[in-house]
């Protein structure tokens, strides 16, 4: 997947290996669909919870606005909705910043995901953690690496 070229291809492919991750784990994923003016990349439930899913796979980063552009999309569902932000390269440094104290979503990065599929720790068990943090912190990132 990494020597694809197409980012838009990788894209899908990241959303297919997402909802193949989230089917071990009995998350009952839906893959992507389409709203009214918006796309979702999915959904999952998890612990009683449901999640909106967005996954990205680009060379930089996401930024600030694509984490504004989640955060709404996030918002305007139900009341209990919380979102997954999967970006392989990561979150912007404002982006990060911006969503440090109060967040709609939790992010999972390339690293993360490495650590997941080499089994050092089990997804369900690291977004325990994640939405933990982000419930005790208000922060969207704590980086698997460091709860190992």
């Amino acid at each position: 997947m990494q020597e694809e070229p197409n980012s838009q291809r990788r894209g899908r492919d990241l959303e297919t290996l997402l909802t193949d991750l989230f089917m071990l784990f009995d998350m009952e994923p839906r893959l992507s669909y389409d709203l009214d003016r918006e796309q979702i990349d999915g959904s999952l439930t998890f612990d009683t919870d449901d999640y909106i899913v967005e996954a990205r796979w680009r060379a930089e980063p996401s930024s600030r606005g694509d984490a504004d552009i989640f955060a709404s999309k996030v918002k305007r569902k139900g009341k209990n909705a919380f979102g997954l932000f999967v970006s392989v390269a990561g979150m912007s440094r404002d982006a990060l910043e911006q969503y440090s104290e109060s967040t709609p979503f939790m992010v999972v990065d390339g690293t993360d995901l490495y650590l997941i599929l080499d089994q050092r720790i089990r997804l369900d068990d690291l977004l325990k953690i994640k939405k933990r943090y982000a419930n005790e912190t208000g922060g969207c990132f704590i980086p698997a690496s460091t709860v190992l």
